[in-house]
């Protein structure tokens, strides 16, 4: 692992100066960067924890909610109040890794770590999408990556980001005030291989969902219980005869789907197939959850 400064700044000003400078890495509860950092799949000048400078807390907001950056997963998904009206987010929050990390990781952090593929975690390689000429999950073992062609197949990994996309939430940063979840996300360029739509110096302050939904519920299947990401995480949330699908573990980002062709656009690969039958019957599950 390379050396690398760190700083825990007071405030949300300060934190934005230290992240505008090269090489500086956002960190939450540190369950993704750390790692990555150790085995040298990314490199740091400074590692800047925000857990000092960013809200944490959930807070009523009108008929919704407010959850702070820092907020931890466990949190959440402990809340009484969540579990009651917002069950898919409870659930959600509630499948992420496993106890530990859930008791480390904040939901900012959550939602911006990054892709899930061997490949790109290998530290002896260097894939399209850590700025590399190849995608080798496209020519090697890809079982479990993304049902949508493209430059790079990896998968979202967040189970937070489809809650919060089927709930119709917004983010709130240093710079943006309250603009879809959605738009945290972006496809990969050639000239930007990030997928996360943050500018430098940018950070998510404050996840809002404006309002509870009448019905809701995540359905997941992992490899294990815990200790596992999701190979496919499908969250559904019913506002009077409207219900919002969302899924991770499909494509490059959280997915919102067509409740009547969840698999419009998802083709599938070589050897990814048996997801698309994982995707449609979580679907059903879901939306049979939701009436």
């Amino acid at each position: 692992m390379k050396p690398f400064t760190y700083s825990a700044p007071a405030s949300v000003a300060e934190a934005a100066e230290r992240l505008a400078a090269p090489g500086a890495r956002a960190m939450g509860g540190g369950t993704d960067l750390l790692p990555q950092l150790q085995r040298g799949i990314r490199r740091a000048g400074e590692v800047v924890d925000l857990r000092g400078a960013v809200p944490a807390g959930i807070l009523a907001a009108g008929q919704g909610v407010r959850i702070g950056a820092a907020t931890r997963v466990a949190d959440v998904a402990r809340d009484p109040d969540m579990a009651a009206r917002f069950a898919v987010l409870a659930q959600a929050a509630g499948a992420v890794a496993s106890p530990q990390l859930r008791e480390m990781g904040t939901v900012a952090g959550n939602l911006c770590q990054a892709v899930r593929c061997w490949y790109y975690r290998h530290p002896d390689l260097t894939c399209w999408l850590r700025g590399g000429d190849t995608c080798y999950a496209q020519v090697g073992d890809h079982r479990k990556h993304g049902l949508e062609p493209g430059d790079c197949i990896s998968v979202a990994p967040s189970d937070l980001a489809a809650a919060l996309l089927a709930l119709r939430a917004v983010v709130t940063t240093n710079r943006r005030e309250s603009f879809p979840l959605a738009d945290l996300y972006r496809k990969a360029t050639a000239g930007d291989r990030s997928t996360i739509a943050l500018d430098d110096g940018e950070l998510v302050t404050a996840v809002t969902v404006p309002e509870p939904p009448d019905a809701s519920a995540y359905m997941r299947a992992g490899e294990r219980a815990a200790w596992s990401f999701a190979l496919c995480g499908v969250a559904a949330a019913r506002f009077g005869g409207e219900v919002r699908l969302a899924a991770i573990g499909v494509s490059n980002l959280p997915r919102l789907l067509d409740p009547a062709d969840p698999l419009a656009g998802l083709p599938g690969l070589e050897m990814t197939g048996w997801k698309r039958r994982l995707l449609e019957t979580l679907t059903q599950d879901a939306l049979a959850a939701v009436g």
